[in-house]
């Protein structure tokens, strides 16, 4: 029987990896590389332009920004299905942290709603999956 634990590295496994997917979409195709990628783009490159539009950052800064959240996500979603829960968990509080803070320095709290909402999803699946400390001998 599958353990609570182990079903739930699973599901963040796989959400980790459909996200880096969806976000490889979007680059492929908002530069062109994979046209039909558009199905399945998940919008996040329209979103960081809205909100990074005042830096006037160039696209390809941009894609590399969005590039990297991908990269980060496909390493998280390895570490949960390979049982590196430390690393794993490490990474998503890291990467849904630091948009966190994007979100909140560039005042878009729609979108920090939804990244603390995403970092309080991770932080409460940490504290279910956490494994019992070994107690020591007196």
């Amino acid at each position: 029987m599958i353990s609570v634990r182990r079903a739930v590295l699973i599901v963040l496994s796989a959400w980790h990896g459909l996200a880096a997917f969806k976000n490889l979409c979007d680059l492929g195709a908002t530069f062109g590389i994979v046209p039909a990628a558009a199905r399945w783009r998940s919008h996040n490159f329209e979103a960081m332009e809205k909100l990074l539009a005042p830096l006037r950052l160039p696209r390809p800064l941009l894609g590399t920004l969005l590039a990297g959240a991908a990269g980060i996500e496909a390493a998280a979603a390895i570490a949960f299905a390979r049982d590196d829960d430390e690393l794993a968990f490490a990474l998503a509080v890291a990467l849904f942290g630091s948009f966190a803070l994007v979100d909140e320095a560039m005042a878009d709290y729609e979108l920090d709603e939804t990244h603390r909402e995403i970092l309080v999803f991770v932080l409460t699946a940490y504290l279910v999956t956490r494994r019992a400390e070994p107690k020591e001998a007196d």
